[in-house]
């Protein structure tokens, strides 16, 4: 009996948890020195598990990060876990995307969501070619999609 109860009250504790939890696993601490040290541009997220913009942006950024893999990093930071980097890049709200140079100066910045084709043009920018073609940039992003006043350069 008294084993019963036991399974039954961690069973319950154990649904309450995944009620209550972000459903997003901490980021790793990022190492930006190591980053850094692979001499490609880097796009730098910035956000946290439960922020839905966040989440609408985790597919697109796990497509940049397959379609430019070797000529660009393109990684995740959790806020809660990361708040050095946090302060350092005075990050003010979620989501927002530092792009950095491959030694680490800031290039580029935007608040809010940032769609696939406008993470491209930047990286264009940056002298990053078009995943899986040589020496073919993308075209040029319509100047309706261009971010209006997030961004600066």
């Amino acid at each position: 009996m008294k084993k019963s109860c036991v399974v039954v009250v961690l069973g319950i504790m154990m649904a309450l948890a995944s009620m209550f939890s972000t459903g997003h696993a901490a980021d790793p601490k990022i190492d930006l020195k190591a980053l850094t040290a692979k001499r490609v541009p880097i796009l730098l997220e910035f956000g946290r598990g439960w922020c839905i913009p966040c989440k609408y942006m985790k597919p697109i950024l796990e497509e940049m990060a397959k379609a430019y893999a070797g000529k660009a990093i393109v990684t995740t930071v959790d806020m809660d876990v990361n708040k050095d980097l946090v302060r350092s890049f005075n990050i003010r709200m979620m989501p927002t995307q530092v792009f950095l140079m491959p030694d680490g100066r800031e290039f580029f910045r935007n608040e809010g969501t940032f769609e696939r084709e406008q993470i491209a043009k930047v990286f264009q920018d940056m002298g990053v070619g078009v995943p899986g073609q040589q020496g073919v940039l993308p075209p040029p992003i319509p100047q309706s999609m261009a971010p209006q006043g997030q961004g600066s350069r």
